[in-house]
């Protein structure tokens, strides 16, 4: 018996030859079937006659090139491309739309910031900034601000205020350690008070909590009582807690050399590990590592490196070489030097600090006179300072409390620019116009108003030839000595002198050593006009700045500025620690009276520049009330991912 493939072999050999035998025609090709073509055209009909399914195999696709033209291979190819292209582009998107990355732990931050430590405890790094920057890193505070530069909770786990704001107790969260594995308790809460009040030990956060004073209530609660309601005093429990077993030994004398000021014992999120120094003996790098008894959540980030630097200029070569990832500030004026910017992220936060020119009206009597302040407030123009001095990195200070602040300046009470209005003033004031011309200069014979104004313009480097003002009674130019820290912002000082002088107020900028300016502008206040910035804090209390009994010694109210209405108003705003609205009342008289009175112009609140490469996420700050705040949000940062998709 035949096979099955002999069966085959015999019906094709028989088609053929009748095929040979017949003409066929072909209608779209108007013509005869060529014997090639009718072969080819048998075969098909052959396989399709004998496959069990119109669905082809794969064996059988083995063979679809011999049975398709060169046309029909095109499309088909043509076909096959646009779907490999369609598939690819939708599990593109699919990919991109549903992939989420998830920040894992691990890696190394590094940081560089300009200083060196010395002192990483909380009993002394409030006054320098690298100190509090590591004091904020290793310790933990009742209450800290947060990423949006809110007061929250931090070793508190809750609060009650008593006694119509006179007392104020907190608890202590439970299970808090040590970083040398030891339980945190409120006798360290007790024991760290006591350290910063005494005065053998000569801690600058000793003012603050002047009328305080603290009891155990019990094994978890302290209780603060003050001489008088404080409605803000949660806010002064933000100094890092100290630990009493490592501390209670060492004497004030030896408090500021001691080895735990560079290696401490802390409770916060990371710990010291290690440091670095230089052949001359300088730090160079601070490293730090996660503290595994931490008790809120874990950081990603597993290490940290606080690099050292001399200046600015030095940090933000680091940056752009690369030698670290982030830079604790970058002044306005070096923003311009930033390199591959494409590869950065530039945080502006908002930093509680007022800029204003404090006015001593006892240096210069021409400042006694309200016409000649109101003048040179309005011969300012502040939006244009702060746009092109300042970069736009600013928003301009109306008053001596924050603009986002829940009180407001009243609209009338605002000196906004009119240089009309200041020239008018300054008219009103007794001073008049005097134009110094080449002629009047080299004259033999000058009026007496011309020759005070030359003689002025000799001792002092002045221009004499242009505009200026002189007394109609005294005959002297009006002359402003405007004092501004050698570190400080001197680009600022020249925008403020190019302003006064264009209504004939002639400015000589006095640069200030940065070692003076505390003992000399701020304790002494000798100066005519100083231009400087305080930093006020998120909460509206601005006793320490402007009540008289900050006047004088080591307090900060440096116009000198005494006025016994704002004097009680400033108490009575303190004190009302449970009625908003009656706070309101107080501080919008408070700046209506002090912006009437001007002991200083009020120029702008200042963003805190901070930068860090791109590959750094998860930052989320807003706000900063001091510079070491930019690690509030630390515990969410991350620089490795895992991906995963969402369905």
């Amino acid at each position: 018996m035949d096979s099955f493939d002999q069966k085959i072999n015999k019906l094709i050999q028989g088609s053929a030859k009748a095929i040979s035998r017949v003409i066929v025609f072909n209608p779209f090709k108007k013509g005869l079937l060529s014997r090639a073509s009718l072969r080819t055209r048998a075969d098909k009909n052959l396989v399709y006659s004998l496959a069990p399914t119109t669905i082809p195999r794969r064996e059988q696709l083995k063979h679809l090139a011999k049975l398709l033209d060169p046309r029909e291979k095109m499309v088909l190819k043509i076909s096959l491309l646009l779907l490999v292209v369609s598939f690819s582009f939708l599990g593109y998107r699919f990919y991109s739309n549903n992939l989420i990355l998830f920040p894992r732990v691990g890696g190394t931050y590094s940081e560089g910031v300009v200083g060196y430590p010395q002192t990483i405890n909380p009993l002394y790094a409030s006054s320098r900034d690298v100190d509090a920057d590591l004091a904020r890193l290793i310790y933990s505070s009742l209450f800290s601000y947060d990423a949006s530069g809110r007061l929250s909770p931090d070793l508190a786990s809750g609060w009650i205020i008593e006694d119509g704001g006179k007392a104020y107790t907190v608890t202590l969260r439970e299970g808090v350690k040590w970083q040398n594995g030891e339980l945190l308790t409120v006798n360290d809460i007790l024991f760290t008070f006591d350290l910063i009040k005494n005065p053998e030990f000569r801690s600058p956060l000793r003012a603050s909590l002047n009328g305080a004073e603290i009891e155990k209530v019990d094994e978890r609660s302290v209780k603060f009582i003050l001489a008088e309601p404080y409605a803000d005093f949660l806010s002064l429990l933000t100094f890092g807690i100290m630990p009493q077993n490592a501390w209670e030994m060492i004497l004030p004398e030896a408090a500021a050399l001691t080895e735990l000021n560079l290696k401490p014992v802390g409770s916060g999120l990371y710990k010291f590990e290690s440091l670095i120094k230089s052949k001359g003996g300088s730090i160079k790098e601070y490293h730090l590592i996660v503290n595994p008894d931490y008790y809120g959540t874990k950081p990603y980030i597993e290490k940290l490196i606080i690099k050292f630097y001399p200046d600015y200029i030095e940090l933000v070569r680091a940056l752009n070489a690369n030698e670290v990832d982030g830079a604790s500030y970058v002044p306005d004026d070096l923003k311009k030097d930033l390199i591959a910017k494409h590869s950065l992220s530039i945080h502006n936060l908002h930093l509680p600090q007022v800029n204003a020119i404090f006015f001593n009206q006892s240096k210069n009597k021409a400042l006694a006179d309200l016409k000649v302040r109101q003048a040179l407030s309005y011969a300012i123009n502040r939006e244009r300072m702060i746009e092109q001095v300042l970069g736009g990195a600013a928003v301009v200070a109306n008053g001596p409390i924050l603009a986002e602040d829940y009180v407001a300046v009243p609209e009338s009470n605002i000196y906004n620019f009119d240089s009309a209005k200041a020239e008018q003033l300054l008219e009103e004031a007794g001073y008049k116009r005097l134009d110094i011309t080449t002629d009047i200069l080299m004259a033999t014979e000058k009026s007496a108003e011309a020759a005070a104004a030359i003689a002025q313009a000799s001792s002092t480097a002045i221009e004499a030839i242009g505009y200026w003002r002189v007394g109609a009674t005294s005959k002297q130019p009006l002359v402003v000595k405007l004092s501004v820290p050698e570190n400080g912002r001197l680009d600022v000082a020249e925008s403020i002198k190019n302003d006064w002088e264009a209504v004939g107020v002639k400015v000589v900028i006095d640069k200030v050593s940065a070692s003076a300016v505390n003992s000399e502008m701020v304790a002494t206040h000798n100066f005519e006009a100083f231009l400087y910035g305080q930093v006020v804090g998120f909460e509206p209390d601005i006793a320490s700045f402007w009540h008289s009994s900050q006047v004088g010694g080591q307090g900060l109210n440096l116009s000198s500025y005494n006025n016994s209405a704002v004097d009680a108003l400033l108490t009575e705003a303190r004190q009302a620690a449970d009625n908003v609205a009656l706070r309101l009342e107080k501080y919008t008289k408070i700046q209506e009276t002090i912006t009437a009175d001007i002991p200083a112009v009020f120029l702008y609140s200042p963003d805190y520049t901070y930068v860090q490469a791109k590959r750094v996420r998860g930052f989320s700050g807003t706000a900063v009330s001091e510079p070491y705040d930019r690690f509030a949000g630390i515990a969410d940062w991350y620089l490795k991912t895992k991906k995963r998709i969402a369905w």
